[in-house]
């Protein structure tokens, strides 16, 4: 009967934890995400430059390339053709981390018009080290780039 009561105590625990994720991807209405071919990862969202920000960039670059969007570097963007940059999305991302969480976010907006097409958003808590949250949030955000963008 304790074995019982202590199963379902970490039963009920894992729930809650569980139930408690952040993690979410939005694509705006009406928007057909085929038309995008390009990406460019552009200044992160917040502004702030933080560590946890400086971390996750290449994290970031990596999920957005393993995707079937070409990455053009936000230098280059001036070099695509007025054609190209109607297909072009800008990747904006931020980040937070505590000891607690760390959550990460990417908005991709249209070049053109600068509206959001989709989002996709992270969280990892209760891992034994920050970086370890940070690195596990890393891996959800790029499962959610890629259902969104394919392969």
């Amino acid at each position: 009967m304790k074995t019982l009561k202590t199963y379902l105590i970490v039963l009920l625990g894992a729930i809650a934890l569980s139930s408690c994720s952040t993690d979410k991807t939005m694509i705006a209405k009406g928007v057909n995400l085929n038309n995008y071919e390009y990406a460019s990862l552009v200044q992160t969202k917040n502004g702030h430059g933080t560590s946890t920000d400086i971390e996750i960039e290449p994290g970031v670059y990596d999920a957005i390339e393993a995707t079937r969007l070409q990455m053009v570097g936000d230098r280059r963007i001036d070099d695509l053709s007025a054609e190209q940059k109607a297909k072009l999305v800008l990747a904006k991302y931020s980040a937070t981390s505590t000891e607690k969480e760390s959550t990460l976010s990417v908005s991709f907006e249209d070049y053109m018009t600068g509206k959001t097409v989709a989002s996709c958003r992270a969280s990892n808590r209760s891992a034994w080290t920050r970086q370890r949250d940070v690195d596990r949030a890393i891996r959800k955000l790029a499962g959610r780039i890629e259902k969104v963008w394919g392969k």
